[in-house]
């Protein structure tokens, strides 16, 4: 007699879907987000019903070909009844790459948005979904998320070395920007590229990064020992003599906007390191996806600790700058000092930057998926890549 089969109920239209793998390790005692940051495979897909006003927000480009029949199948799960958006949710905070190949990919941007907290979750797995593919859609959300981020991050930086733009070093200035802007470029059309199925060849644009990036390295590490020489020889209140940090930071000629130029390109080709190991990681995992990378594995996370390294030195730089205590001969005025204080203060603390939406796709009852991207992101400058190619539909 054959075994009768319980039907698989369906999924209602709105809820979270992830990797049972998720869950079966962590089980059900910590919340979906400290689940997600342990997880091999660190994503889920948050969907819900979305309705036409909702869709003129945004501008529907093809799903890219790597991820077509991976994300179609994740789609079939929930088989949508109308107009569903598909939001990748990809946890915060955590290292930038932990593991290529079948043991799990991890290097995925920061800043990604939270899940709802209405959101019921649901274990793919239930009915016997494919999810074969789950670890290349993260790859692919991971990457394209990364470069998102990291091109917001770089073009704010760069404005703001263009505000404090020296005549005198004008040449040089315009030089580096256009060095550090290639890079991107080139590094953003390479992840195009192995999204759709290409293998680019990442070899100049991660040399060009590399050298930014050591160049960042150095300048921070100087510039961190000249900031604890200057703690040292602070007075007994703690307070610092500007003119001996002007002297520690603008060297002779005591020129700080010659320091904030670096500063801010420091922080710009750090970001284009870590764009550069991700890339590279994933180039790897999408080429082969079976191939556990064992050495490559290993260095890959000392690139990726040289990156936090310096993003380490970066924070502390920020903080020591922006809490150092003023003190000076000049007019020996409160006003003075506190208006010298601020400025050096403001001028330290890098742009505020507002992370990029999440990747999202929308499905149609009609079978086709599309990623979404925001309208206004379209005509800002730099503005992400569409990482796309042909549709594709649920059939």
């Amino acid at each position: 007699m054959a075994e009768i089969t319980a039907p698989v109920p369906a999924l209602p239209a709105s809820g979270i879907l992830v990797p049972e793998t998720v869950l079966s390790t962590t089980g059900a005692t910590v919340s979906i987000e400290e689940a997600l940051e342990v997880a091999s495979v660190p994503m889920a897909f948050e969907y819900y019903p979305i309705n036409d006003n909702e869709l003129t927000k945004y501008k529907s480009v093809p799903v890219n070909a790597a991820i077509q029949q991976a994300l179609t199948n994740i789609v079939r799960t929930v088989e949508p009844k109308s107009a569903t958006l598909f939001r990748v949710v990809l946890p915060k905070g955590a290292e930038l790459v932990r593991a290529v190949g079948t043991s799990g990919f991890r290097g995925y941007a920061r800043g990604s948005t939270s899940i709802s907290a209405q959101a019921v979750l649901y274990p793919v797995g239930i009915g016997g979904a494919a999810v074969a593919g789950w670890p290349i859609l993260a790859v692919g959300a991971s990457v394209m998320a990364m470069d998102m981020l990291a091109q917001r991050e770089q073009r704010a930086h760069q404005r703001r070395v263009e505000t404090i733009l020296g005549r005198q070093e004008k040449r040089y200035v315009d030089s580096r920007i256009v060095t550090q802007r290639t890079t991107d470029k080139q590094l953003s059309a390479a992840i195009s590229l192995m999204l759709d199925g290409q293998l680019p060849d990442l070899e100049v644009a991660k040399h060009r990064a590399g050298d930014e990036f050591e160049t960042a390295d150095i300048f921070l590490g100087e510039t961190w020992a000249a900031i604890q020489s200057l703690l040292e020889s602070a007075n007994v209140s703690g307070a610092v003599d500007y003119r001996k940090l002007e002297e520690a930071l603008g060297g002779k000629n005591r020129d700080l906007d010659h320091f904030f130029r670096h500063l801010y390109f420091a922080r710009a080709a750090v970001v284009l390191g870590r764009k550069a190991i991700l890339a590279d990681a994933a180039k790897a995992a999408l080429a082969d996806p079976d191939n556990q990378y064992v050495a490559f594995r290993k260095s890959l996370e000392r690139s990726a600790a040289d990156v936090k390294q310096a993003e380490s030195i970066e924070a502390q730089v920020t903080e020591a700058l922006t809490t150092l205590e003023f003190t000076g001969s000049w007019h020996k005025t409160k006003k003075s000092i506190t208006g010298r204080q601020s400025a050096f203060r403001e001028r330290v603390m890098p742009s505020h930057i507002d992370p990029p939406d999440a990747v999202q796709y929308v499905a149609l009852p009609s079978g086709e998926i599309h990623q979404l991207v925001p309208i206004e992101d379209q005509y800002d400058e730099g503005a992400p890549v569409e990482h796309s190619s042909a549709a594709a539909p649920m059939s």
